[in-house]
């Protein structure tokens, strides 16, 4: 049995080559042949195709020959009868018959039948052409007796001469060629398609089989022995890869994970190599609202471009991380100012993603790590704190860690925790600073102010814990917290007859774009019986320029909708559009103290004065804060001023207090003086 499937075996490796090492030399050799045939089925292509534009040119010449001999003849046959005649469309005819007939000559005559038709001695084409040439020059150049005459004899050599038909049988006998050659290129082809064939054939019987057949034999014991240890290697040596890879880098940029990184820093620092290396924390502002507003798949091709782009902002043997989120840590022994530098270059201009140019701004966190023996999470928890510090001021800036930060941070943490309890808990109250009408000096309203009191803490005043709030999230809570108990207050005012309030709430951003705004106000309003004309809504410039996906717009709109008047607080220290002015329901502007307080200084007043006026042109009224003296009070009173607020009118003050002051000043004509007790 063994036997015989060996015998097979040989039997079917019989046509191999005795030595495959040279198979390349009998490739080349087939790979020679098929080259030849190519070239050669190209030739034949090349002069089918020549010898068809011959014969098409030569059945068109000899066409236009014999309309142009048909057209002497026609114009010797009118000349003679004409007076005057003019003889130099028959002389164009007489030399484009001349030109063809030479082309002809030169370029057509290609085979026996149409030479002797030319120049045989039976049909002596040739010379008739001359003769009818000869006459027709005669013709032209004969004076008018003897045109007529030479006219005849032109006739008699066109018809009964038999130049008409020679020239008609000259283009049967060049269709009759066309058609040999057409009968033997096709012959020649099916010749050469034949030939092809065989070689072909050949090639594959004694050239590709045997060396197939070589390569077979030579490999199937190989094959046998290694192909499935090399599949197992190959597959662990894969896995192994992908499970490393997929342990150490983020999966969506590619670059180093946290894990990696603080390997990276662990290791670096039991060698001692980071004497001059610093830690660069690299957040992007409210990468949020571009996830919300065009996508994550935007978000994500985002994160992948500004990978790419903070690589270039180090060395190639730094390292640039992708630590999570929105966040990129980068490693460099550079000066620092030089790789922050090269960070806001690279984020400076908008990025386009999917055809969408997308602004980026981030704020960055360093810490420089020395030769300091400290733990990499430790170093990468400093360095976050940095950068946390850097976007709750603002961001869009750096900020190197220090020790003050760690502890500040640790209060906004544990105000954060507080906040949640002090708002379920009322300890956050609305306080009340007067509006006074600077025309009669009467009271106008009251803007609501926010104060917490802390249980252990004390008085807190917005500066402090206004930042905790946005970045738990807590603004929306916050402010409609303080909106309740401001109108209730406003209310008891109004059912005392103490005051008919009219009372200023202040908005923040993420208040305004609230989707569950207009619902939860009204509520508000209606709970405390209050008509809409009493309550007006401050929103800030950041408001209007970063609300996202118009929802601020909308509830802007539907207050207004509602009667809510609205008026855009701190005028002049933003950087909205003036525009905005005009697109949305504002109903007045408030000018924030820094432009009040120099007053009546004179470059100063050109700017209030310009800002009144543009606030007149667009029927906006002015509320003017800052206000500390009866100077500054006429001054901006003469200036077309409405209403002013500040310490010289008095300073916020707690409902029970603001109650009392009320009292006594609630009816009464207000001047603005000097405030012995102001605290903000």
């Amino acid at each position: 049995m063994r036997e015989t499937q060996n015998k097979a075996e040989n039997a079917m490796d019989s046509p191999v080559l005795v030595k495959p090492d040279r198979l390349w030399r009998h490739y080349c050799f087939a790979l020679v042949i098929v080259l030849c045939l190519l070239l050669a089925v190209y030739m034949l292509n090349r002069t089918m195709l020549e010898r068809g534009i011959l014969a098409a040119d030569g059945i068109m010449k000899n066409n236009e020959q014999i309309m142009l001999a048909q057209t002497v003849v026609t114009l010797s046959d009118a000349l003679i009868n004409t007076p005057s005649p003019n003889l130099i469309a028959f002389d164009k005819a007489v030399v484009r018959f001349e030109f063809i007939y030479r082309d002809i000559l030169a370029t057509q005559i290609r085979s026996d039948m149409l030479a002797a038709h030319f120049f045989g001695s039976d049909a002596a084409l040739n010379q008739r052409v001359h003769t009818f040439l000869n006459l027709a020059r005669q013709f032209s150049d004969a004076p008018p007796d003897v045109r007529e005459s030479l006219n005849r004899s032109i006739n008699r050599m066109y018809d009964a001469g038999g130049l008409q038909a020679d020239l008609h049988a000259a283009g049967t006998l060049v269709a009759k060629q066309v058609k040999a050659d057409a009968a033997y290129f096709k012959t020649v082809q099916t010749a050469m398609l034949v030939a092809s064939g065989f070689v072909l054939l050949g090639e594959a019987l004694f050239i590709f089989l045997p060396a197939q057949r070589s390569v077979q034999a030579s490999l199937r014991t190989m094959r046998r022995t290694t192909n499935q240890l090399r599949a197992s290697q190959a597959r662990l040596t894969e896995m192994n890869g992908q499970l490393e890879h997929t342990i150490t880098h983020d999966q969506l940029t590619g670059l180093p994970n946290r894990r990696l990184l603080t390997h990276y820093l662990a290791k670096a620092i039991a060698t001692k190599k980071t004497k001059d290396w610093s830690l660069y924390l690299v957040g992007l502002d409210d990468f949020k609202s571009v996830n919300d507003a065009i996508g994550y798949d935007h978000g994500d091709e985002l994160l992948i471009t500004i990978s790419a782009a903070l690589k270039n902002c180090v060395d190639y043997d730094n390292l640039v991380a992708h630590v999570g989120g929105d966040e990129f840590a980068l490693i460099s022994s550079e000066p620092t100012n030089q790789v922050i530098a090269r960070i806001r270059a690279s984020l400076q201009e908008p990025i386009a993603i999917k055809g969408r140019r997308i602004p980026v701004t981030a704020s960055i966190g360093h810490i420089a790590i020395g030769d300091s023996a400290r733990k990499p999470l430790d170093i990468l928890a400093d360095a976050e704190t940095a950068l946390q510090y850097a976007k709750n001021t603002g961001g869009n800036r750096a900020q190197a860690f220090t020790r003050q930060l760690r502890d500040d941070l640790r209060m906004v943490q544990q105000l954060q925790l507080d906040l949640v309890e002090a708002i379920r808990n009322g300890e956050i109250e609305p306080w009340f600073q007067p509006q006074v009408r600077l025309a009669d000096g009467r009271l106008h309203g009251a803007e609501v102010l926010a104060r917490w009191r802390h249980p252990t803490r004390g008085l807190l005043t917005p500066d402090i814990f206004l930042p905790a709030a946005e970045r738990a999230g807590l603004m929306v809570e916050l402010d409609h917290a303080i909106w309740r108990t401001a109108m209730d207050q406003a209310k008891i005012w109004q059912a005392t007859g103490v005051w008919r309030p009219m009372i200023s709430l202040n908005a923040a951003p993420d208040t305004i774009a609230d989707p569950d705004l207009i619902e939860r106000f009204l509520l508000s309003l209606g709970r405390s019986g209050l008509a809409a004309d009493q309550v007006i809504v401050e929103v800030l410039e950041t408001t209007l320029i970063n609300g996202k996906d118009d929802i601020a717009a909308i509830n802007i709109d539907s207050l207004a909708d509602c009667g809510i008047a609205l008026e855009l607080d701190d005028f002049g220290t933003g950087y909205a559009s003036l525009s905005k002015l005009t697109q949305l329901p504002l109903t007045g502007i408030k000018l924030d103290r820094s432009l009040i307080t120099p007053l009546p200084d004179q470059a100063a007043d050109s700017v209030v004065r310009a800002m009144l006026a543009l606030a007149s042109e667009l029927g906006l009224h002015v509320v003017a804060e800052g206000v500390e003296d009866r100077q500054q009070a006429a001054h901006l009173s003469k200036r077309g001023c409405r209403i002013g607020q500040g310490y010289g009118f008095g300073r916020p003050m707690p409902a029970g207090e603001f109650t009392i002051w009320l009292q006594s000043n609630a009816k009464a004509k207000l001047q603005a003086g000097p405030d012995t007790t102001r605290f903000a």
